[in-house]
């Protein structure tokens, strides 16, 4: 099965962050719920298998 690499999940979650700020302004300066998203996105991509468990526990939170 391949995986997505970190670069692509992090281009995929700064244009769903770019809708969601759209959508709700107010979200634009909360960092804390933008490390909470990524957290969320990361660990359903896990959960649907798009990527490793190995993967999802060593990345690190870019945001």
């Amino acid at each position: 099965m391949r995986h997505y690499t970190k670069a692509q999940v992090v281009e995929q979650f700064r244009y769903n962050w770019k809708v969601a700020t759209l959508e709700n302004p107010s979200l634009k300066t909360d960092k804390i719920a933008k490390r909470i998203a990524f957290g969320d996105f990361t660990d359903m991509l896990c959960k649907c298998g798009e990527i490793s468990l190995k993967q999802y526990e060593n990345w690190s939170n870019p945001f």
